[in-house]
């Protein structure tokens, strides 16, 4: 059923039409207002319906929680000591300026990660020859399935401001199930200021102060001369990889995505097109190195 919103908090009225246990996905209609949104939102600006489109994290709470996952606060156990670093900056007696970084102890409850859901969508064609924006899995109307389907109907609204379901027949309506998942990365040329590069939407979440912080980071990084620095896009905006060839490392590093950077070796490209939760599970990374007051004794390790 199509439902035009913000936000859901139960399926009964979208899952209306949908008999128990029939398999449906989760989209809307492709139309000029969504196109423009796809565009506008989701950080696409050439629209190719043959490839799988990653949302951005920064459309709201739903879309953070698909790219980035989020950390839930556990009540239940004793605080813990954590640090929060913070940027400063002052001057002496004799008017001289002064800057650093401090790593400040608070007490907080333990966290744990929810990993991110990572949906995805693909272009796809119905029977009656419409064209359809649709989360790529599709969905069993049964009552162990509600919180993927409450999730991916809140996605998708987040998004578009509607949703609709859609029984596809595979032999029937053209499913694009050889759409190609391509992270985009561009090119950042040479000399530019990293953190010149991102926009405002990118960097408005941070603190001023973490924002320095961060552009700190990657200005160090970038000070070992990179052969290359790549800026993701669509789903993976925020991130950069920077690449040196000569010592065949590849540092990925983010504004948003957790509080760590991964260095790898070898093949950036095969493990740039895997999700951020594959990467951790499967322990592809030379180095998962925390973003706490050691990192670049770390990273020095593997640049000098």
């Amino acid at each position: 059923m199509h439902l035009r919103q913000s936000r859901i908090r139960n399926t009964n009225k979208l899952l209306n039409d949908v008999e128990k246990n029939l398999t449906f996905f989760i989209g809307v209609n492709l139309n000029e207002i969504t196109l423009k949104i796809i565009q506008r939102k989701l950080n696409i600006t050439k629209i190719n319906k043959k490839e799988t489109v990653f949302p951005t994290p920064f459309n709201g709470i739903m879309s953070e929680r698909n790219s980035v996952g989020e950390f839930i606060p556990q009540k239940n156990k004793p605080k813990e000591t954590a640090y929060r670093s913070q940027s400063w900056e002052t001057q002496d007696w004799g008017g001289n300026s002064h800057s650093g970084t401090s790593y400040v102890p608070y007490t907080r409850y333990p966290r744990l990660f929810i990993e991110p859901k990572e949906m995805k969508y693909n272009f796809a064609t119905d029977k009656d020859d419409n064209q359809i924006f649709i989360i790529t899995q599709s969905f069993l109307n049964n009552q162990s399935n509600i919180e993927e389907i409450l999730f991916a109907a809140n996605l998708t609204l987040e998004i578009f401001n509607e949703v609709d379901t859609f029984i596809l027949n595979s032999d029937k309506d053209i499913i694009n199930s050889n759409a190609v998942d391509i992270v985009n990365w561009e090119i950042l040329p040479k000399g530019e200021q990293i953190w010149d590069s991102f926009s405002n939407k990118t960097t408005d979440k941070l603190t001023p102060s973490e924002q320095i912080l961060v552009k700190e980071r990657f200005d160090y990084i970038n000070s070992f001369n990179p052969d290359v620095v790549r800026q993701g896009v669509g789903g993976y905006t925020g991130y950069l990889i920077f690449e040196f060839t000569d010592k065949n490392l590849f540092i990925f590093d983010s504004i948003l995505y957790g509080d760590a950077m991964y260095v790898f070796k070898n093949d950036w490209i095969n493990v740039s097109r895997l999700t951020k939760r594959e990467i951790i599970q499967n322990e592809l990374a030379e180095e998962r190195i925390i973003h706490n007051k050691s990192w670049k004794a770390k990273l020095n390790r593997f640049l000098k």
